[in-house]
């Protein structure tokens, strides 16, 4: 007698991390809430950043670790609901907004003379809530891909052989908001920078200019494909996200106070017209950057190992 036996297709096995998201998500958000408890209890750590580690006051991120244990939670238990989908993708683009000092974080360390104040604790605070964010947005992409059981290891989105439009208007707003901030600093002059001055300046200047002009064309043009493919994909989505999360709360703390009739930055010593045109145009510049940046995704991936797509 034969023995038939049949193999599962690849893309119908459901990656190891897919399992394991979902339940680090909860042990995050308990042990991160702790932390966050302790805090709001008044044993905080005084920050050397302006305000706090995280955007928000305490008491409001342990009401957010306890909505996304109860997220998680209900996603287990109503596996195919969009709007539970969709609420722990809101749930972690939250916390990397509210982590926005942590650009701040990566600058000031790359370049320690500019002069930014460096807080281990409220860096390690602020990783602590993107590591949360991570995890929530796996757990989401987990439930969005078994909706469609075709392939559990892709998007669906097939690779694509030429850079789409919306990607090359993404790199173009990109370059446009660059260009639009170094106007603004250059109306109110360059000996304004908050910064110390030295060789850092230089390098972050440089670095500036790399990150406004050149890295969004090579993400949309095909000399791009000269450079390895993480040299140009890791720091368009890393500063895409980090600019847009960061500049795009100040730009809504900056309306609030617009609202409420006080000064905008006043103790910066810089005219309110100067942020109305920095602030949206980094922001601006971080959407252009992120967009280009998957738009070099889509051109340069790999087929998915599950269904060749």
């Amino acid at each position: 007698m034969t023995t038939i036996v049949r193999t599962a297709n690849v893309g119908q096995v459901a990656p190891r991390w897919m399992e394991w998201a979902p339940r680090l998500a909860v042990g995050w958000a308990a042990a991160y809430g702790g932390v966050r408890l302790w805090f709001a209890a008044g044993h905080a750590p005084d920050w050397k950043l302006p305000g706090r580690d995280l955007l928000i006051p305490d008491w409001i991120s342990v009401a957010g670790c306890v909505l996304s244990v109860a997220g998680v939670v209900a996603l287990a238990r109503w596996p195919r609901s969009r709007v539970l989908i969709g609420l722990l993708w809101a749930l972690a683009a939250g916390w990397v907004a509210v982590s926005g000092f942590a650009l701040l974080d990566v600058v000031g360390g790359v370049l320690p003379g500019l002069g930014i104040p460096f807080d281990l604790f409220g860096m390690l605070s602020r990783f602590g809530a993107l590591a949360g964010a991570a995890l929530l947005a796996g757990t989401a992409l987990a439930r969005q891909r078994r909706l469609d059981p075709s392939c559990l290891r892709c998007t669906g989105r097939a690779r694509v052989n030429s850079t789409p439009g919306w990607a090359m208007a993404g790199a173009l707003l990109a370059v446009a908001g660059c260009l639009a901030r170094l106007a603004a600093q250059a109306v109110v002059g360059f000996d304004a920078m908050p910064y110390d001055a030295g060789l850092a300046v230089v390098l972050f200047e440089v670095g500036f200019l790399l990150a406004g002009i050149a890295l969004p064309l090579l993400l949309v043009l095909r000399l791009g494909n000269v450079f390895p493919r993480w040299m140009l994909l890791l720091p368009g989505a890393g500063l895409g996200a980090g600019i847009t999360a960061y500049f795009g709360v100040g730009l809504i703390q900056m309306i609030v106070a617009a609202v409420q009739g006080k000064a905008v930055y006043g103790d910066m010593g810089l005219p309110d017209s100067f942020f109305w045109v920095a602030v949206p145009s980094y922001f601006v510049w971080g959407l252009g950057l992120a967009a280009a940046a998957y738009g070099y995704y889509l051109r340069t991936r790999k087929p998915c190992k599950g269904c060749g797509r």
